[in-house]
């Protein structure tokens, strides 16, 4: 009952003995002895009051000693307690979910057997004894397609196949959570949750949630030292090299405080030939686990359309994966830009047109072509137009079609315009509205145009944009452009729009706010750029500011997602768009083990190709059907966050108890299970009332004298009376 057993089950024959005391008070009871005395009424009364007190107290003792005996039997038969006697009870129906971390931090190595291998034998061995007779799901840290569903652990074995690595999209605690939402909806007497993970804290964000109907096992296959640095970053900056302007590799390290990696730094072709040693690296981690390096790169990239920029760590540790990592780097391929200048600011155009080509096409390497029109000619890449007044309908219609099938419009806008604005026809403010950043404000607070509020100086946001990446640098003296007078927006409101570059009082007025210089809006699969000035002397000192080449030239080139060298993570989607792919309805892409597929377009939000199985690291090569050469490469890289080994302790994903267990390995789960199962001695009490009971058996028998009820008589008033008289004998 109660789950309470007896080791010594044969000790409880000797129950009987306990009315020993009983049998002994039978046979040796003594009758009181018959003494004649003087009739005194009163004497006989106090006589059989004191016998009656004498017969409840023997009546006690004898009870206390029977009860003594009774506990001495039952204390020596030593009772238990098997306190969980379900996890092997197999006269139940059982179904079970293992969630496997198969994230690659998971590679990391002890004694030459990486931990998701061992991950892998934990799981057989759980399929091959406890969890035999039962019906289990396996949960993976990448969602499968199709819902996981419970199958016969033999089945399970027959059909297994060695864990691999996999992206993480999600935190294997989300993963955990759908196994036990998954086992709360299905019907079987005992129900089990086996989870195998390295307890990285970006998989434990939060404490798992424990159903008490759901016996928990976590395996916790963390190393206790693990040793291990990893490269989480190299790159360029700017990301796209623009000529003219310097640029320097940045390398990012993560390990253990107080280590001193050594790295080598390289520039190779696809295929692995090396062009260039740009340096041999000696960082220092910090007590963030940090470090970053910088390194100029000198004399400028070779000519070659691709290139790798490729780092690697000299020495071997836990973690061989993460010790090499690359950039892919696509020299700028020339765009097409349509320059619509405007006739009545000859002056600005003209420092536009020299910023956008300053050599007028002479230049080779120059990555613009440009070419003056007075609208848009329909092969162009980027539209260049500075506005003295606003677009008719029709036009801001075309621009706006135009960025949405992946073109990029810069608009450089007069001061002024913004006074205009609301006398415009609905239509056509309707159609500007869909490609301006913001809404207008006609004046500035206080009142007045923006030219009359003083200087503006430009502060770029804490976090710079790829297009200011490296220009906010000390040497393109930022703080020394003056901007007069600009067209004032409001406060973005639309989530595709941001503030680039903002506008601060240069001196001090409590009455003034914040405005933006440059602002950029995403339309469908093209971009939007808004320039709140004209490069002229009378709005922006001085106007030919070396911050402007740069970035013109910077908002010409194609973002990252429609570049044709774009750098991915694992399980990260490739996107190609652009109106260089116009007319093309079907792309095909080589993964890099050979293996080819076609990727049709998609028109959902523009027009573009989207190749989503990018579980494979390595080259993805975009390809037309009727060509050879590639159009466009994507390098996918492993997973950066899975380098930085953070642990979390388990105890703080899941709480030891009844219903959970914690262990190292599956001997530690024999072991923990076995302890758990072997009945629980519980006759610690039993000893403690019997030596109660034997200390008041010994003062009932010693003081028996003091034994004595409380006469109610002796609380009542004492009355005066004589002495009494006895009776005659």
């Amino acid at each position: 009952m109660f789950g309470l057993h007896f080791l010594f089950v044969a000790a409880l024959w000797a129950l009987p003995l306990a009315g020993l005391p009983v049998l002994l008070h039978m046979l040796f009871r003594r009758k009181s002895p018959v003494v004649f005395f003087s009739t005194l009424r009163f004497i006989k009364s106090s006589i059989q009051h004191t016998a009656a007190r004498r017969r409840i107290q023997r009546w006690i003792l004898l009870a206390c000693r029977v009860l003594l005996l009774t506990l001495l039997i039952w204390a020596l038969a030593q009772p238990v307690k098997i306190l969980a006697s379900g996890w092997f009870d197999t006269g139940r129906s059982t179904i079970a979910a293992i969630v496997v971390d198969t994230s690659y931090s998971m590679q990391l190595k002890q004694q030459e057997i990486t931990l998701l291998d061992r991950a892998n034998d934990i799981a057989l061995e759980m399929l091959r004894d406890p969890l035999k007779e039962s019906k289990v799901a396996i949960f993976r840290s990448s969602a499968v397609t199709e819902p996981e569903q419970l199958e016969p652990a033999a089945k399970i074995l027959s059909e297994w196949a060695n864990l691999k690595p996999q992206p993480a999209p999600l935190p294997l605690a989300q993963r955990c959570a759908d196994a036990i939402s998954f086992l709360s909806r299905q019907q079987a007497g005992q129900k089990w949750l086996v989870i195998l993970s390295d307890m990285q804290s970006r998989e434990f964000p939060t404490p798992l949630a424990q159903p008490r109907d759901i016996r928990t096992v976590l395996f916790d296959l963390h190393p206790e030292r693990p040793v291990s640095n990893g490269i989480t970053s190299v790159r360029l900056e700017p990301e796209q090299p623009i000529p003219g302007v310097g640029t320097q590799a940045v390398l990012e390290i993560t390990g253990q405080a107080g280590d001193v990696p050594f790295a080598n730094l390289n520039v190779t072709r696809l295929d692995g030939t090396p062009l260039k040693t740009i340096t041999t690296l000696q960082g220092s981690i910090e007590s963030t686990g940090r470090c970053r390096l910088r390194i100029p790169v000198k004399e400028g990239l070779p000519l070659e359309r691709w290139l790798l920029i490729q780092a690697g760590l000299q020495r071997e540790d836990d973690l061989p994966w993460d010790n090499t990592r690359s950039q892919l780097v696509e020299l700028p391929a020339k765009q097409a830009v349509t320059f619509i200048a405007a006739p009545s600011q000859p002056a600005a155009s003209t420092i536009i047109s020299l910023a956008l080509d300053p050599w007028k096409g002479a230049r080779t390497g120059w990555p613009i072509e440009l070419k003056t029109a007075k609208d848009l000619t329909g092969r162009e890449q980027v539209a260049v137009l500075p506005l003295t007044d606003w677009p008719d309908a029709g036009r801001a219609t075309r621009l706006a079609n135009f960025a949405r099938n992946g073109g990029i419009v810069i608009l450089l806008l007069q001061p002024g315009l913004e006074q205009t604005f609301e006398k415009l026809p609905d239509p056509q403010k309707h159609a500007l509205r869909s490609i301006l950043p913001a809404p207008l404000a006609p004046t500035l607070p206080g009142g007045g145009s923006a030219g009359a509020t003083g200087r503006y100086r430009p502060v770029p946001p804490l976090k710079p944009d790829r297009v200011l990446e490296g220009l906010t640098d000390p040497s393109f003296r930022l703080d020394k452009l003056s901007v007069s007078r600009f067209v004032p927006f409001g406060a973005v409101t639309e989530n595709t729009a941001s503030t680039l570059l903002h506008l601060s009082p240069a001196e001090s007025d409590s009455r003034a706010q914040p405005f933006g210089l440059l602002y950029r809006r995403t339309v469908g699969s093209g971009t939007i750029f808004t320039f709140a000035t004209l490069p002229e002397n009378r709005y922006l000192s001085p106007p030919t500011h070396p911050l402007l080449l740069p970035l013109l030239v910077g908002m010409c080139l194609r973002p990252p997602e429609q570049r044709d060298a774009q750098n991915v993570e694992i399980g990260q989607s490739l996107i190609l768009a652009g109106t260089r792919l116009d007319g093309i309805n079907e792309l095909e892409i080589e993964r890099p083990g050979g293996e080819r597929q076609r990727v049709p377009v998609t028109e959902q939000d523009g027009r573009k190709f989207v190749f989503s199985e990018t579980a494979a690291p390595g080259l993805h090569r975009w390809r037309k059907l009727d060509t050879a050469a590639p159009i466009a490469i994507g390098n996918v890289q492993l997973p950066a966050a899975e380098s930085e080994l953070i642990y979390k302790p388990a105890d703080a994903v899941a709480r030891p108890g009844p219903n959970c267990l914690v262990v190292r390995s599956f001997s530690e789960l024999r072991t923990s299970m076995a302890k758990i199962n072997e009945p629980q001695p519980r006759w610690t009490m039993p000893i403690v009332i019997v030596l109660i009971l034997l200390c008041a058996e010994a003062l009932l028998g010693s003081m028996s004298q003091l034994w004595k009820p409380l006469s109610l008589r002796g609380l009542l008033p004492s009355t005066e009376s004589g002495p009494s008289t006895g009776s005659p004998s």
